[in-house]
């Protein structure tokens, strides 16, 4: 890191800083802490369902992407949906998104989330080649 960039300020963060990790390698397996649909600057993308869940999906896979992993090495998702209403549209979004990888397995429910105006987060774990 140049001392320019750790001079820079991180962007506004809403509320506390949480205390995680984005991923975490453990033997075979990277976790990926549960992302919601944070652009850049730490805000919400606009729409419904389908927009959020495309949005912590490319969040996955830049939380992924420093331990040179991507969504095709995603073998298992937790999704919290605040509405369940919403799962058509989180389901469709989500199938768009993956393509044609082999789906990983998947639990879905549904949850009061802790940011106000998100609609669903999205954790994963993915295998080490």
């Amino acid at each position: 890191m140049t001392s320019a960039h750790l001079a820079a300020d991180p962007p506004a963060r809403p509320g506390p800083t949480p205390h995680f990790s984005p991923v975490r390698v453990a033997g075979s397996l990277a976790y990926v802490s549960g992302q919601m649909a944070f652009s850049s600057g730490y805000t919400l993308v606009q729409g419904g369902v389908a927009e959020q869940t495309r949005q912590c999906l490319r969040n996955i896979e830049a939380a992924l992407a420093p331990v040179g992993l991507s969504l095709d090495d995603v073998v298992k998702t937790t999704v919290w949906l605040t509405r369940s209403d919403d799962f058509t549209a989180f389901n469709a979004a989500y199938a768009d998104a993956l393509g044609s990888r082999t789906p990983p397995s998947r639990s879905t429910v549904r949850a009061d989330l802790m940011v106000p105006g998100a609609l669903v987060e999205i954790e994963a774990v993915a295998l080490l080649p």
